[in-house]
């Protein structure tokens, strides 16, 4: 189990490969634990914290399929299947974890936060993307060029300070 080769200070280590500290890592898998296993032809189905740990890394790094396969040496279409199975959990349960204030001092603490981690005021949440580079299509070209001319899709992913 690659969880257990990570020691509680070797943050850095699961926030670079998978996006999150360890001790959220160990939560999800508390969290996931009651999931049904989805049927295997192995002789027994892959424990819980491999898993979410296989959908992380697919989520951290967009990378193919057969990469992350190789990486935690099991099968492309075991990735696929994995990603699914947790990506389907977490919509279980994201909305007991993301949440947007529903009042003014929510949304206060929230500022507070940001500023106290990152020293800038006022912000409420922050987002992430990708780039990629594409063809360029034919209609409304510009909708699609970055500030450095660039012809590509932007992929989002939003941040919220819980």
């Amino acid at each position: 189990n690659k969880l257990k080769t990570y020691a509680q200070t070797e943050y850095f280590e699961t926030e670079t490969r998978y996006r999150l500290s360890r001790p959220m890592i160990l939560d999800l898998c508390r969290t996931f634990q009651t999931a049904p296993a989805r049927p295997t032809a192995r002789s027994c189905a892959f424990p819980v914290s491999f898993q979410i740990m296989v959908a992380l890394r697919f989520y951290a790094t967009g990378s193919f399929q057969m990469v992350n396969a190789d990486v935690h040496n099991i099968s492309r279409p075991s990735v696929s299947k994995i990603t699914r199975d947790v990506t389907a959990c977490l919509k279980r349960v994201c909305n007991d974890y993301i949440k947007m204030p529903t009042d003014q001092t929510g949304l206060r603490n929230i500022m507070r936060g940001f500023h106290e981690k990152t020293d800038i005021p006022s912000v409420v949440g922050a987002i992430d993307g990708t780039h990629i580079r594409i063809k360029a299509p034919t209609e409304d070209k510009h909708l699609y060029i970055n500030r450095k001319a660039t012809i590509l899709l932007m992929f989002k992913q939003f941040s919220i300070q819980i």
